[in-house]
């Protein structure tokens, strides 16, 4: 049976639409490939701003928070960073565990070829080895859990002291023996040395000077207005005055002071 032979401009439909469908292939792949492309410019970005630690031994066992058959260390990084840990681990290639600072208590430093097991993921660089040993990154919170130690300590701090007020002294009690100096001084920071010397109150002088106290019985009342002197750590707060003018706090030890004063006549009574 004969055939009739297609006409040029039959032949030039049929190769544009051969090219229209090729077209949106090749547009999904390109799309595809700047995308992963993108993701790991993102990794290599994320972890660039992290830090190698080195290749650490676990003196007790170590839970992983994640398992991947594609593990590298910059996944390891970011899944502990968005959980708020100060350091990444990686172990036996696949394992990612997330730790706090005081989590790396527990950890020993070994040589760097005791971590030679090869990320899945990436086998040009290791992650961890056998044995709970594994390698260990720093994830860029280590500061922010510091930050937020700090504050909690700082609140459990404050939130046992009280403000007395403005007092003057007349019996040299900043020249006295045992009181502290500090070019950042906080009356907040001397409340917490007095706590620590078990003290019922701190006194802050000059700016600098912090004295701790027993009682107050040497100190007499003034105007808050001759507490004058901002604090040298913090100058929106004023710590004391100059010529022996203190600005005072309790610490919160007045209640156990009193209670073991209680407990020690007491026993005397029994005696």
């Amino acid at each position: 049976m004969a055939t009739s032979k297609p006409t040029q401009n039959e032949h030039d439909h049929e190769l544009d639409g051969e090219e229209e469908n090729v077209q949106p292939d090749k547009k999904e792949k390109k799309k595809k490939q700047d995308s992963e492309a993108a993701a790991d410019l993102e990794k290599k970005s994320a972890i660039s701003a992290q830090s190698y630690k080195g290749c650490y031994t676990a003196s007790i066992g170590l839970t992983a928070s994640g398992t991947s058959q594609d593990m590298v260390n910059a996944d390891c990084v970011e899944h502990c960073r968005t959980q708020g840990k100060a350091y990444s681990a990686t172990g036996e290639g696949k394992h990612c565990v997330c730790l706090t600072a005081a989590d790396m208590q527990n950890l020993s430093p070994v040589s760097d070829s005791q971590c030679d097991v090869s990320c899945p993921g990436k086998l040009t660089e290791k992650c961890g080895g056998t044995d709970e040993t594994v390698t260990v990154w720093s994830t860029g919170q280590v500061k922010r859990e510091l930050a937020a130690k700090t504050t909690s300590e700082n609140l459990r701090t404050t939130s046992t002291q009280s403000y007395k007020g403005c007092y003057t002294t007349s019996d040299g009690t900043l020249t006295a023996s045992g009181h502290e100096s500090s070019l950042h001084m906080t009356n907040q920071d001397c409340a917490k040395h007095c706590v620590a010397q078990g003290k019922a109150y701190s006194a802050t002088g000059e700016g600098k000077h912090c004295v701790c106290l027993a009682d107050l019985q040497n100190l007499s009342p003034v105007s808050d207005s001759q507490c004058d002197v901002s604090c040298t750590g913090k100058v929106t707060e004023n710590c004391g005055g100059v010529d022996d003018v203190v600005t005072v706090w309790s610490t919160g030890q007045g209640k156990r002071l009193l209670t073991l004063k209680m407990l020690v006549e007491a026993m005397r009574d029994t005696e």
